[in-house]
């Protein structure tokens, strides 16, 4: 096994090497307001050196892609640090706190592996100036010595989620004018209400869609950009919301339609009152009497020598045969155009089920030979 100060010399060949190396692709994001950076120091081991370099890459890869956070410069071994700040093995918090100030970092990463059988364990560690050390355990196979190893990455990334918690979190102040309160979402999901027109939410870095929800106006969303450093102001206009009902055609139809059907009754009802007039007039009633078995009486009084009494009973045949062909047209006019507005109407209810006892005016037609009758029933 190898004595510290030979692990140490051969961590600062390969930190030499690396120097020497090609430079790898630029980070995600740069370090700046939307981006806080994070060292990822090179992890300390015993005896497994082929799996610590590639665990440190592949959380090196990892960082790149989770939003709010960056890679942040220099290439730095734990190994070489704790020795050149005469601190042990496994820093304690004031040991880290030196590492920080000498790589001049505010947050970084840091663990211990070694070979345990045929796994590799140990724990990553991540320090951030003022809050202190988070800590996740490591436990996998040692077969994995590639950084760009699909398992060894997805490892990386959920060791990374479990020290950082994700994405950094930012500050959205989001206002609505005219002090209207209401609910605030974010990215669909509620996240609290607003006090006199305003509040202060919390939300990961990156895009986010912000909407409103106030009673009497319509919804109002903006899309916004979180930074972990910076408070993201938001300010929203409401629209007031059209509370009147839509008008229910149906409804307006069923009631034309009853209105017509009613109206053709009456000019039914009045034209058939007209033929019983005409029917029970004297001078017509004589006129019939008069007249021969088996002749018409309208016809005989249409002749050219029916005299005075003739042409009279003439007028009153053609006035019940006017009225009488009203009737013919007016009675199945008023059926029909009530029937089909009480239809409207039954089925002008949105909410209604269909097996429910209907409530309200029903208007119901009859038409016979020689007669015809509108019954109107209301049920309660």
């Amino acid at each position: 096994m190898l004595t510290r100060a030979q692990r140490t010399g051969l961590a600062a060949v390969l930190a030499f090497t690396a120097c020497l190396a090609p430079a790898a692709p630029a980070p995600a994001e740069e370090p700046g307001p939307s981006a806080l950076p994070i060292n990822v120091v090179a992890l300390q081991t015993p005896d497994a050196y082929d799996q610590a370099e590639a665990l440190t890459k592949a959380l090196r890869l990892a960082l790149k892609d989770v939003p709010g956070w960056s890679l942040g410069e220099g290439d730095f071994s734990l190994e070489v640090l704790t020795l050149s700040l005469k601190c042990g093995d496994i820093p304690d918090a004031s040991c880290q706190s030196r590492i920080a100030d000498q790589i001049k970092t505010d947050r970084f990463i840091w663990g211990n592996v070694q070979k345990k059988g045929n796994n590799v364990a140990g724990q990553l560690h991540l320090w951030i100036r003022g809050q202190g050390t988070m800590s996740a355990p490591l436990d996998y196979s040692s077969n994995l010595t590639e950084a760009n190893d699909e398992a060894l990455r997805r490892i990386a990334a959920d060791t990374l989620q479990s020290l950082t918690g994700g994405a950094p979190k930012g500050t959205l102040h989001v206002r609505v004018g005219g002090n209207l309160p209401g609910q605030v979402f974010i990215d669909g999901q509620p996240v609290g209400a607003l006090s006199n027109g305003e509040g202060t939410f919390t939300a990961p870095s990156g895009s986010h869609r912000v909407l409103v929800k106030t009673p009497g106006y319509l919804d109002v969303e903006a899309s916004v950009a979180v930074k972990p450093t910076v408070t993201a102001d938001v300010v929203l206009t409401p629209v007031p919301a059209d509370t009147s009902a839509p008008t229910n055609w149906k409804r307006v139809g069923g009631f034309i339609g009853i209105g017509a059907g009613v109206a053709f009754g009456v000019v039914g009802v009045v034209s058939m009152v007209q033929v019983n007039s005409v029917q029970n007039d004297e001078a017509f009633s004589a006129y019939v009497k008069e007249t021969p078995q088996g002749d018409n009486a309208c016809d005989r009084a249409k002749e050219a020598d029916a005299g005075p009494d003739g042409a009279e009973v003439a007028d009153l045949c053609d006035k019940a045969s006017t009225f009488t062909l009203l009737q013919a047209v007016f009675f199945p006019l008023a059926a029909v155009s009530a029937g089909v507005g009480t239809y409207l109407l039954l089925t002008s209810g949105d909410d209604a089920a269909a097996d429910a006892p209907k409530t309200g005016w029903t208007f119901q037609p009859y038409v016979g030979a020689d007669s015809g009758k509108l019954s109107a029933t209301y049920r309660w």
